[in-house]
Parts: structure tokens; sequence; C-alpha cells
């Protein structure tokens, strides 16, 4: 096997897993993170507490977790007050309910948290 068709194999599974990694992304919310898993395996969790805000459009850099190509009708921004990248670019498949349910999580984690 030549080194050509050695690399090509290499692009093709690469690509592939790439593709199964982004269809099989998905996000949870907890009573303290927000969860993205690919498979299950739980891959980053960004605290409630830390979110400022979520809408639809980004101003600066952003980490991204995609899950689909059509990024436009599905794209969620959220701001946390901390880290490297203070945005992180979602698509959950019904964008407005995660919206709703994730501001709902987050002030519920801001009253737990003044509470305490």
């Amino acid at each position: 096997m030549g080194i050509l068709a050695a690399s090509l194999i290499l692009t093709v599974s690469l690509t592939g897993l790439g593709l199964l990694a982004m269809l099989s992304m998905s996000y949870q919310i907890t009573q303290t993170h927000l969860v993205i898993s690919i498979l299950g395996l739980p891959l980053r969790r960004i605290k409630l507490s830390t979110i400022v805000s979520v809408s639809k459009r980004r101003r600066y850099r952003a980490e991204h977790w995609l899950s689909t190509w059509q990024v436009s009708h599905r794209k969620l921004v959220i701001r946390r007050d901390r880290g490297w990248f203070r945005e992180m670019v979602i698509t959950p498949k019904y964008r407005y309910v995660f919206r709703k349910a994730l501001e709902t999580a987050v002030s519920q984690s801001k009253l737990n948290v003044t509470r305490a």
C-alpha cells in the first residue's frame, strides 16, 4: 500500500469520525452545569452560575460546539463572565426551547448561590 492510499484512507476515516461526532453531540442542562457530550461521554461542562447571557448573535471570538451543518438556524451564543473564550456557540435542535430552559436554570442557579 502506497503513501497516497494510506493518506486517503486516513482522511476518509477522520472525516467519518468527525461527522459521527458532530451528529451524536448532545447538550444537557443539570442543576449546576450545562454539559456537552459526544456519544454519551461528557466533553465540556460549563457552570450555570458563570453564564451571563444567552443570545443569537456573537460579538467576540467563540468556542464552537456544533451539531449540524445549518448553523444559522440553530445557533445559540452563551456568554460567560470568565475564561479564555467568553462566548460559546452551540446548536441545539430547538434553540428557543433550549434557550428558555437554560435561562430558567441559570436564574435558579444564581438564586441558589445567593441563598447559600
